[in-house]
C-alpha cells in the first residue's frame, strides 16, 4: 500500500482534474486567442463584450495552465522550481485581474451559452472580488514559500489552498460550465 502525505492527498483530485484536456460538450477542444474572438464575435452583436468575453476566457485558461505546471511539479513530473514560481506569480497577477474581467452586462444573464459567468458575479461583485483577491494572496503565499525553500508536501498544501478556497470557491457560486 502506497501512503502519501496529507497535504498530497489533498492536492490529488485537483492534480487530477488538471490534467485534462479541456473539451466542449461536443468534444471540440477549447479555442484561444483569435479563434476563440471569431467563435464569440458570431454569438455576440457587441464587440466590445464579445472582445471582454473572449479575454476573459483566455485569461482563465492562462490560470488553468498555471495550476497545471505547479500540479506537474507536485507529482515530480517537472523539478523545475522556477517554473512553479513563475506559475504561482502568474496566478497572483491574473487573481488581481479578475474583478475588472467582468463588466456589468457581460454574463450569461445576457450571453447564455457564450460565458458561464452567473448573475451573482454582478449581484455579490463584493463576494467575488474577495474570492479573486485571495487567490492572489494564496498565490503570493504560495511563492514566499518556494521562496524560502519550502519542501514539496507544505507547497502542495498551500496549493490545494489556492484550490479549495479561490478556484472551486468561485466555481461553485459564480461559474455555470459551459
Amino acid at each position: 500500500m502506497i501512503v502519501f502525505p496529507k497535504p498530497l492527498i489533498a492536492v490529488l483530485p485537483l492534480t487530477i482534474a488538471l490534467t485534462f484536456t479541456p473539451v466542449h460538450a461536443d468534444g471540440q477542444r477549447h479555442k484561444h486567442g483569435a479563434e476563440l474572438m471569431d467563435e464569440i464575435k458570431k454569438k455576440v452583436g457587441n464587440e466590445k463584450h464579445a472582445a471582454v468575453i473572449a479575454k476573459r476566457r483566455d485569461v482563465m485558461h492562462t490560470l488553468g495552465e498555471s495550476m497545471k505546471k505547479i500540479a506537474s511539479h507536485l507529482r515530480r513530473e517537472n523539478d523545475n522550481i522556477a517554473d512553479v514560481k513563475d506559475a504561482a506569480k502568474k496566478i497572483e497577477e491574473i487573481g488581481r485581474a479578475i474583478p475588472d474581467l467582468f463588466p456589468s452586462g457581460t454574463g450569461m444573464a445576457t450571453y447564455n451559452g457564450v460565458t458561464g459567468a452567473k448573475p451573482s458575479i454582478f449581484s455579490d461583485a463584493t463576494g467575488f472580488n474577495a474570492v479573486s483577491l485571495k487567490m492572489s494572496s494564496l498565490a503570493s503565499d504560495l511563492v514566499k514559500a518556494i521562496n524560502a525553500g519550502a519542501s514539496k508536501s507544505d507547497l502542495g498544501a498551500k496549493f490545494g489552498m489556492i484550490g479549495r478556497q479561490s478556484c472551486g470557491g468561485c466555481h461553485r457560486i459564480y461559474r455555470e460550465k459551459l
